[in-house]
């Protein structure tokens, strides 16, 4: 039986580093995870999504917290975002990551999460 075959063997196989969890229909909440902490933010209080024009930041700032993703090609988390599809978002498994490594999707290095005083700045 022929059939196409991947131009990826072994080990070079692009891997998901697991940095985006979406769904179809819009999210009640949006699941962030840093190296030091978890938090879960209702979509009823995101008040914009930025991406950089080179992709490796994400600011996403609710009405309580402020939120800065860096890594990789990160128009895919901005556009889950943005329509309230992204679940959850946090930074790529470790194990499946090394220098010169393909992956497919975003990859996020950094989760930054910082709560924002009264006027919506973030509080440092």
């Amino acid at each position: 039986m022929s059939g196409l075959k991947s131009k990826f063997t072994g080990e070079d196989q692009p891997r998901n580093p697991g940095c985006l969890v979406t769904q179809d229909v819009p999210a009640v909440c949006l699941r962030l995870q840093s190296h030091r902490q978890q938090i879960a933010l209702p979509y009823a209080l995101l008040l914009r999504a930025e991406l950089s024009d080179d992709e490796t930041n994400c600011v996403i700032l609710f009405a309580t917290h402020e939120i800065s993703v860096r890594g990789r090609h990160l128009r895919e988390v901005y556009l889950a975002v943005s329509q309230a599809q992204a679940t959850e978002v946090g930074i790529g498994q470790s194990a499946i990551l090394r220098d010169g490594a393909a992956f497919l999707g975003p990859l996020v290095t950094e989760v930054r999460i910082e709560p924002t005083d009264e006027s919506g700045r973030a509080r440092r």
